[in-house]
């Protein structure tokens, strides 16, 4: 007599797992269990190892409940994708674009244990920059994260899904227009050419490496200047070339405008009103008082140099809800875009949030990427990358500051009733250059 055996009889279990039924053990992954679902157990066989035909009930039974569980998982699919699709419009704007969600976890990370951190004006900050062996260690944790390196994906919060932490495309230069590469090296060679007149920012709280610097305006420290520019002390020498790069200020901030409304019109257009509510100047504006254009989004631009990177932190200061930046290969010497996929060799230095675990993987960089993200709510950083003697990473990034905002409030509330107060525009740093000259000259004759 031939004895039955009960085997798994193939199907689909839940999240469309697949049953083996090559094996009389449980299949791997999440299916259904013998006594939830036994009418997946059937009788087989053993001569010719094929099933015996089940009961017509158990069945229709095993298809029907098949059916549902394919129901719930596409009802379950699409209220997701209306979920997303909300989410976008709501936050970022009507876009086109495919997105790839990417699921990340929070768990608060130390990259640096080793580093001591003390309270520095009622924050906890890293006391010094860290070790060859630190960051050595660092950049091993940092490669089990998730970097992202193609694709427009957006990374919500897990514990918050309608908060987008950030948004990061990438684009090859390859797909990018002739008219949008040309755009793109004018940007960036402007800013090589403005290094000549303007200061690197000397702070360890800000860059451990690298070089940071910035242009537009800023709130300043003089007293009775009400805000500035972040330009240097230079000869009057210069003072034409000065004048003629800096007039140049409203394209770079048009293209930069324009690149962050493409990617993000809804915090783009935030950014904006923010500025004239409060009166802000934008990074363009070489007087304050200009009115803003349509492309205008910030008062200030900083950009990063030379292998930049800075310890993990949130920008606290910012008042605006998203921070924009790109990042582009470049050559040292002029700022050039550097599209030879053959000789460009930096390679690491992602951008990364280390409490989420994902960023940004720039190796062989061969494009431009771009990206939103909350700079004031989630932690991040840039890590060092390799040595190159023909090339620089940049990075320039725009956010409106709670300084500037404040000084430009206090302007508009007539707080600043001195005849000693004044804007430093882009004509007091041209004016002064000259008239250091002319009191030279005065010195001499006299």
């Amino acid at each position: 007599m031939v004895v039955a055996q009960r085997r798994w009889l193939p199907s689909v279990g839940p999240n469309n797992a697949v049953v083996d039924v090559a094996s009389t053990r449980r299949p791997p992954g999440r299916v259904t269990s013998p006594s939830r679902y036994p009418e997946l157990l059937v009788n087989f066989d053993p001569q010719n190892d094929s099933p015996l035909a089940p009961p017509l009930a158990i069945l229709t039974c095993s298809i029907g409940d098949q059916l549902q569980n394919n129901h719930v998982a596409i009802n379950k699919l699409l209220r997701e994708r209306r979920e997303r699709a909300s989410l976008v419009e709501s936050a970022i704007g009507p876009s086109g674009r495919k997105f790839y969600w990417q699921n990340v976890k929070y768990d608060a990370l130390n990259i640096y244990p080793t580093i001591p951190r003390a309270l520095v004006r009622g924050k906890l900050q890293y006391t010094r920059p860290p070790t060859s062996e630190e960051i050595a260690m660092a950049s091993d944790t940092v490669q089990t994260f998730r970097l992202l390196k193609t694709g427009c994906n957006i990374v919500r919060d897990p514990q918050d899904p309608k908060s987008i932490i950030a948004i990061i495309e990438f684009t090859k230069f390859s797909d990018l227009t002739e008219a949008d590469r040309e755009e793109l090296n004018f940007v960036s060679t402007f800013l090589r050419k403005t290094t000549r007149f303007i200061s690197n920012v000397k702070s360890k709280q800000r860059a451990w490496g690298g070089k940071m610097w910035g242009i537009g305006w800023r709130k300043s420290s003089d007293e009775d200047q009400i805000a500035g520019r972040y330009i240097k002390a230079f000869e009057a020498v210069h003072a034409q070339a000065y004048h003629d790069l800096f007039s140049l200020s409203g394209r770079v901030g048009q293209i930069v405008g324009q690149n962050f409304k493409k990617l993000a019109e809804i915090p783009f257009g935030s950014n904006r009103d923010l500025m004239a509510e409060h009166g802000l100047p934008s990074l363009a504006a070489l007087e304050y008082g200009e009115d803003l254009t349509e492309s205008d989004c910030a008062p200030h631009l900083t950009f990063t140099t030379d292998g930049f990177f800075n310890p993990p932190h949130t920008d606290d200061e910012d008042v605006s809800k998203y921070a924009f930046v790109m990042f582009l290969p470049t050559h040292t010497k002029d700022g050039s875009l550097a599209t030879d996929e053959d000789s460009y060799d930096i390679t690491s230095g992602p951008f990364i949030f280390p409490d989420h675990k994902f960023g940004i993987n720039f190796d062989h960089q061969f494009g431009v990427v771009k990206m939103i993200w909350q700079a004031n709510s989630y932690k991040h950083c840039t890590m060092p990358s390799s040595h190159s003697s023909r090339f620089t990473h940049l990075g320039m990034s725009v956010q409106i500051n709670l300084g500037l905002k404040n000084a430009c409030v206090a302007y508009q509330q007539g707080k600043y009733n001195s005849v000693a107060n004044y804007f430093g525009d882009h004509f007091f740093y041209l004016y002064r250059s000259c008239l250091h000259l002319s009191l030279v000259i005065f010195a001499l004759l006299t």
